[in-house]
C-alpha cells in the first residue's frame, strides 16, 4: 500500500472507510435488536462502546496511524465518570482518543449532518456544539453533565478548534462547568504530529484527503496524572491547560526522538 500513488491510496482508503463504517453500523443495529430483549441500559452501552472502539481502531489502521502512547498513570478502565482533556490538532484526534478511552466526544455541530460519519457519531452519543451559539453551548454543558452523571467518559478539546503547532491556546471553561457537584476524574492528554499534519485552514474534506494520501501518520500521545475538578472553574481550566501544554512538549520530544 505504501508504494501506491496518492490518488490510488486516497480512493482505496475512502472506499474502505465507507465499507468499514457501514459494516459496523449494521452490526450495531443487529446487536441492539437482540439486546433490547436480553439486556438493557448500562450493559447495552458497554457493548456499543466495544463496537465503537473497534470502529475507531480500524479507522486508525486504515489511515496508517502509527501511535505511540506514553502514560504517567494506569491505563486500566475507568471506574466512574471521567473527562479526557486534550489539545486539538487533527481529525485523527477523535478516533485516537475514543479508541484509547472509549465514551463520547464533544464535537463541532456540523459533523452531525455529515454522510455516514455523522450517523456513526450520533450512534456514539457524540455531543454536538455550535461554538458560535451560546444556546448550543448551554445545551452541550447540560448534555455533558448528564453523561458524566451516568458515569460515562467524555473527551473534550477546550481550545475550541484545531490549531497548528505545539502552543496550547487558552481553554474555554464551559466543559468544566459540567463537572460541578460530580465526582469526575479529569485526565489531561497531549498529542503531537509531524508539522503539516494539522487541520487548520483547509476544509474537512481536503484535510481527510491529505491524511489519506500519506502512507503513514506517526503520532505520540502522552497521558498525564488525573485530578479532581476542584477550585474555581477559570483556575481549573488554566491549570489543565498548563498540564496539557507540558504533555504536548513531552509528546513532541518523543516524536522527534
Amino acid at each position: 500500500m505504501s508504494r501506491a500513488r496518492p490518488s490510488v491510496l486516497q480512493a482505496a482508503r475512502a472506499a474502505a472507510t465507507v465499507s468499514w463504517t457501514a459494516a459496523l453500523l449494521a452490526a450495531v443495529e443487529s446487536h441492539k435488536a437482540v439486546d433490547r430483549v436480553l439486556v438493557g441500559g448500562r450493559a447495552q452501552e458497554a457493548i456499543f462502546d466495544q463496537y465503537m472502539r473497534t470502529w475507531t481502531g480500524g479507522l486508525q489502521r486504515l489511515f496508517g496511524v502509527e501511535l505511540r502512547v506514553v502514560s504517567n498513570r494506569s491505563r486500566s478502565p475507568a471506574r466512574g465518570a471521567r473527562m479526557i482533556v486534550a489539545n486539538h490538532r487533527s481529525a485523527l484526534d477523535i478516533p485516537i482518543l475514543l479508541t484509547e478511552f472509549g465514551g463520547s466526544v464533544l464535537a463541532r455541530g456540523d459533523m452531525q449532518s455529515w454522510p455516514l460519519l455523522g450517523l456513526a457519531a450520533q450512534k456514539a452519543q457524540t455531543i454536538f456544539v455550535d461554538r458560535e451559539s451560546s444556546h448550543s453551548g448551554a445545551q452541550a454543558i447540560r448534555a455533558i453533565h448528564e453523561q458524566l452523571e451516568r458515569g460515562r467518559t467524555i473527551t473534550v478539546f477546550p481550545e475550541g478548534t484545531t490549531f497548528a503547532g505545539d502552543e496550547v491556546r487558552p481553554f474555554n471553561a464551559g466543559a468544566f462547568v459540567a463537572c460541578r457537584r460530580l465526582d469526575v476524574e479529569l485526565v489531561p492528554v497531549g498529542l503531537a504530529y509531524p508539522p503539516g499534519f494539522e487541520y487548520v485552514e483547509d476544509g474537512f474534506l481536503d484535510h481527510a484527503k491529505a491524511l489519506a494520501a500519506r502512507p503513514r501518520t506517526p503520532v505520540v500521545m502522552v497521558i498525564g496524572e488525573s485530578r479532581a475538578p476542584v477550585g474555581k472553574t477559570a483556575d481549573l481550566a488554566e491549570s489543565l491547560r498548563a498540564d496539557v501544554q507540558a504533555l504536548v512538549h513531552r509528546a513532541r520530544a518523543e516524536l522527534d526522538r
